[in-house]
């Protein structure tokens, strides 16, 4: 007997999104600390220009990750939606996104892993992103990722189970 395939409807945690937030926004206040005093107060031009370098990096992750956290804490409905239908990931984009429409891998690196995916917008129509999306897209695209991360932050959930249920929906021709 074939049992029906898994359904997983995360809802928001707006708490949860916020405490990420504030921590990303306070990662940005100690970039811009280190940026200050690189540029004030080191006393070698080497060292200066390193800090100065490094706070800003800081300063521009935590701030990008801080509005996505915010934004992500206001979205009505689910987070994550993953059915028959297809997957909505509300933090990307405001509908679901159909499979035949979408190629995913479970990616493992030096550091962690990540469900990385592409949208092939020829099937779903354009899709409309938030600023830091896009840029998240852009750097995803300079580290030779999918475009987009499906993001666990906020749903309780880890990569391992997303990863489970995503590859019930996967097509027996793309299987790995």
């Amino acid at each position: 007997m074939n049992s029906p395939l898994p359904t997983l409807i995360v809802p928001n945690s707006p708490f949860i999104l916020r405490a990420f937030g504030m921590f990303w926004v306070a990662e940005a206040i100690v970039g811009l600390a280190f940026a200050f005093y690189g540029a004030n107060f080191a006393d070698e031009i080497w060292f200066g220009n390193v800090m100065v370098g490094l706070g800003l990096l800081l300063a521009f992750v935590g701030t990008v990750l801080g509005i996505l956290s915010f934004s992500r804490a206001g979205i009505k409905g689910p987070l994550i939606a993953i059915g028959p239908d297809g997957l909505l990931d509300a933090g990307v984009c405001d509908r679901v996104i159909p499979w035949r429409a979408l190629s995913w891998r479970y990616e493992v690196y030096f550091r962690g892993s990540t469900i990385m995916y592409d949208v092939d917008e020829t099937i779903t129509g354009p899709l409309t992103l938030s600023l830091p999306i896009q840029i998240l897209a852009i750097v995803n695209r300079v580290l030779g990722h999918g475009r987009f991360s499906l993001m666990t932050m906020g749903t309780g959930k880890s990569l391992d189970e997303l990863a489970k249920l995503l590859s019930a929906y996967r097509p027996e021709a793309s299987r790995q």
